[in-house]
C-alpha cells in the first residue's frame, strides 16, 4: 500500500512539474517573439526599421482590419499573411498596438468601413460548383491619437510592409520633413507631369515649391532641394541661394536634361543653362553627349508604306535600360531596372580634383557608347557593333564631402553687384550630400510604369534627407526565381541521370551491401 501511494505521489509530482514547465514556457512565449525566415531578402519577416519604429511608439496604435469572412482564393491567403504580419508588428510594439479583426458582414460594421473610406469590392468566388460575384471588403484603418491612416484595399502582399511602416511612421511623426522643388524655370510640373511622384512624396514629406525668381527663400526647415529639368537659365540670385543652401548643410539633387531633344522634329541640341562652371565647382561635370545602349527601351514609330501608315515598334538605343547598379549603395542596390531618356554621361574627374567623393550608382550596360554633336536621333538609324564599344557609361552618381562655395573667392561688393544685396557668404559646407543625373524625364508619369524609376527617385530623396530606414523596405518584395538557362547537353545529362542514375545507385548499394554481408558471414566460424 505504501509503495502504491509513493508511486502515485511521484507520478503526480512529475505531472505537476510538467504542467509548471509548460506554463512558464507559455508565459515566456507571450513576451518573446522569434521568427526563422530563410528567404534571400527576408521577405516574410519585418525589417530592422519596422521593428525599431514599433519599439519607439509612445502611445496606443489601433489597427482595424475590415476583412470579409471566408474570402475566396487568393484573397484568403492575403488575409492570413496580413494578420500574421500585424501580429509580428504587435510583438515588437511592447503592448502599444491593438489589433481588431472586424467582419463587415453586419450592416453597422459595413457602414463603419465605408465611413473610413474602405470601398466594397466585387470578386469572383467559386461556390457550389458555380462562379458567383461576391461583395467583399479588404481594407485597413490605423488610428493613433487624433490621426488616422487608411489603406482602402489590400489586394496584394507585395510591398505591404513598406505601406504599413510608412503609414505608422506618418502617424507617429510629430512633423513631416520638408523637401523643396525649384520651380519657375519651365521644367516639369508636379501637378500635371509628375502626379505619381507628387502623390508618393506627399505621403512622407511636406512638399514646397520654391520660386527664387519671385523673391522666395529656401526655408531653414527644407532638408532637400531638387533642381529638376529647368529649361531657362538660372539667375545669379538663384544660384546664390542654391549655393548657400548647400553651404548650410542642405542636400541637393540635380536632375538635368543637358541635351534638349524634340523627338517629333528629330532635333537635339545642347541646352544653354550656363551651369557648367557652377556645377563643376561642386565636382559635377556633364559631358556634351547622348548615351546609346544596346540594352534599351522600345518606341512606336509611324512609317509610310505605300498608301498606308504602319506603326512599328523598334529598339531605341537613346533610351538606355539600366540594370548595372552599385550594390553598396542603399539608393539602388535592390532595384531591377531604371530607364532613362536621352541621358548624357557623367565625368568623375572634376570631383576628384575638388576632393569630393564621387560614387557612380547607375551605369548603362557594357554594350554602350556615346554620340556627340551633331546628333542623329532618327529611330531608324542603323548602328554598328563598334558604336557600342565604349563600355558602361555613368548615368547617375552621388557626391559626398565638404563643398566649396561658388562665391568663396569673391568679395561682398562683387557678389552684391551680381545677385543683389546680401549680408554675408558662407564659403564652405559641412559634410553633406548630393545626387546628380543627366536626365530629368525618367520620373515623368509616362516613364514610371513597369520600371523602378519611381522607387529610384524616392530612394534618393530618402538618402538625401538621411531617412534611410525605409529604403530597404521599399524594394523588399517576393520576386520570381526562374531557372537558369542550361545547354542542351546539360539537359540530357540531367534527364538521363534522373532516369537511370538513381536506380543504378540503389542497385550498386545493394550489391555492395550483399558482398559485405557475404564476406562477414564467410569469416564467422560456424557453430
Amino acid at each position: 500500500m505504501k509503495e502504491t501511494l509513493k508511486h502515485g505521489a511521484g507520478s503526480a509530482a512529475t505531472l505537476l512539474l510538467i504542467v509548471a514547465i509548460l506554463l512558464v514556457l507559455n508565459l515566456i512565449s507571450v513576451n518573446l517573439f522569434a521568427r526563422l525566415d530563410l528567404t534571400e531578402g527576408k521577405v516574410f519577416s519585418l525589417s530592422k526599421a519596422s521593428k525599431n519604429l514599433m519599439r519607439s511608439l509612445d502611445d496606443r496604435l489601433i489597427i482595424r482590419m475590415y476583412f470579409t469572412k471566408d474570402l475566396p482564393p487568393p484573397y484568403n491567403s492575403h488575409a492570413r499573411y496580413l494578420k500574421d504580419q500585424l501580429e509580428e508588428y504587435s510583438a515588437y510594439a511592447g503592448g502599444n498596438l491593438k489589433l481588431e479583426m472586424i467582419d463587415p458582414g453586419q450592416q453597422d460594421k459595413e457602414m463603419e468601413a465605408q465611413r473610413y473610406g474602405i470601398p466594397p469590392l466585387q470578386v469572383n468566388a467559386l461556390e457550389d460548383d458555380k462562379i458567383e460575384i461576391k461583395k467583399v471588403y479588404m481594407g485597413l484603418v490605423l488610428l493613433f491619437e487624433d490621426k488616422k491612416e487608411v489603406i482602402p484595399v489590400v489586394q496584394s502582399v507585395s510591398g505591404l510592409e513598406y505601406e504599413l511602416t510608412s503609414a505608422i511612421k506618418r502617424l507617429s511623426a510629430r512633423m513631416l520633413p520638408s523637401i523643396g522643388f525649384l520651380v519657375g524655370k519651365d521644367g516639369p510640373d508636379l501637378d500635371t507631369d509628375l502626379t505619381f511622384l507628387n502623390q508618393a512624396l506627399a505621403r512622407q514629406y511636406k512638399i514646397k515649391k520654391i520660386n527664387l525668381d519671385e523673391g522666395e527663400k529656401i526655408g531653414a526647415d527644407v532638408r532637400v532641394l531638387i533642381v529638376l529639368g529647368p529649361k531657362t537659365k538660372l539667375s545669379g540670385y538663384e544660384k546664390y541661394w542654391i549655393d548657400q543652401f548647400l553651404m548650410r548643410g542642405g542636400k541637393l539633387a540635380f536632375l538635368l536634361n543637358h541635351i534638349q531633344v524634340d523627338i517629333q522634329q528629330g532635333t537635339a541640341e545642347r541646352q544653354n543653362l550656363e551651369l557648367e562652371g557652377f556645377l563643376e565647382n561642386y565636382g559635377i561635370r556633364i559631358n556634351d553627349d547622348l548615351v546609346i545602349d544596346l540594352q534599351c527601351n522600345r518606341i512606336g514609330v509611324a512609317q509610310r508604306q505605300g498608301p498606308y501608315t504602319v506603326q512599328n515598334i523598334v529598339n531605341y538605343p537613346f533610351f538606355p535600360m539600366a540594370t548595372e547598379f552599385d550594390q553598396n549603395s542603399l539608393i539602388v542596390k535592390d532595384l531591377a531596372t531604371v530607364c532613362f531618356n536621352f541621358a548624357s554621361s557623367l565625368d568623375s574627374s572634376s570631383a576628384s580634383a575638388q576632393g569630393i567623393r564621387f560614387d557612380p550608382i547607375i551605369r548603362s550596360s557594357k554594350s554602350s557608347g556615346v554620340q556627340s554633336a551633331p546628333f542623329d536621333i532618327n529611330p531608324f538609324k542603323q548602328f554598328g557593333r563598334e558604336d557600342f564599344a565604349a563600355g558602361g557609361q555613368i548615368l547617375a552618381a552621388t557626391l559626398q564631402g565638404s563643398f566649396k562655395s561658388n562665391f568663396a573667392d569673391k568679395d561682398l561688393s562683387e557678389i552684391q553687384a551680381e545677385v543683389g544685396f546680401v549680408d554675408s557668404v558662407l564659403s564652405e559646407s559641412p559634410e553633406t550630400r548630393m545626387v546628380v543625373a543627366a536626365d530629368a524625364d525618367f520620373i515623368a508619369d509616362r516613364n514610371v510604369r513597369g520600371t523602378d524609376n519611381l522607387a529610384f527617385f524616392l530612394n534618393l530623396v530618402d538618402w538625401l534627407s538621411q531617412d534611410e530606414a525605409l529604403i530597404a523596405i521599399r524594394s523588399k518584395q517576393v520576386s520570381p526565381r526562374p531557372l537558369k538557362e542550361t545547354s542542351a547537353g546539360a539537359k540530357k545529362a540531367i534527364k538521363y541521370g534522373n532516369t537511370f542514375g538513381l536506380p543504378f545507385l540503389v542497385i550498386l548499394f545493394g550489391v555492395v551491401r550483399w558482398q559485405v554481408r557475404r564476406r562477414v558471414k564467410a569469416q564467422t566460424p560456424s557453430e
